[in-house]
């Protein structure tokens, strides 16, 4: 039984690429279009520069501007792989100074596990979770980083 075991993890760590790879790419997509959308489209720029003005953040147009081209370019990164690890840690501070300042005030349980579940339920909170784990687990195989580390002899960031 444990070597039927022990060959399913084998398996499974050989095919490990592809949930990282879709993982990175379709994040790295979704940052990149919401990034965009916020660059490109003067409507959707001024909900952002709203948020900011809400959320008492200095120099709101400059702030909505940082943060759009943060998620355009860094959306970009890790949808190639380029990059990978700072282009997550990146966005995951766009996230927690997200959440920090607009997101949380959305919570209005009462009680702490109520409050935890809905802290929890925040869309950005589950972005940067993926965000932490790509940081750590690297672009995956089919990256611009691991093929940059394949060509100059690097090994591990082409998992």
């Amino acid at each position: 039984m444990t070597h039927v075991i022990q060959s399913a993890l084998t398996m499974l760590r050989a095919w490990e690429w592809m949930p990282v790879t879709a993982a990175r790419v379709l994040i790295g997509i979704f940052f990149c279009i919401s990034g965009g959308t916020k660059l490109f489209e003067k409507a959707q720029f001024g909900v952002v520069e709203q948020t900011m003005v809400q959320s008492h953040i200095p120099f709101p147009h400059a702030s909505a501007l940082f943060v759009s081209v943060v998620e355009f370019g860094c959306g970009a990164g890790l949808a190639l792989g380029l990059l990978t690890p700072l282009c997550a840690a990146t966005l995951m501070g766009d996230m927690i100074v997200a959440i920090a300042t607009n997101r949380i005030h959305s919570i209005q349980a009462s009680g702490v596990l109520a409050r935890l579940d809905d802290f929890l339920y925040l869309p950005e909170v589950l972005y940067a979770l993926i965000l932490i784990w790509l940081i750590f687990s690297g672009p995956g195989r089919y990256s611009v980083d691991g093929l940059i580390a394949s060509r100059v002899g690097l090994f591990g960031v082409e998992r």
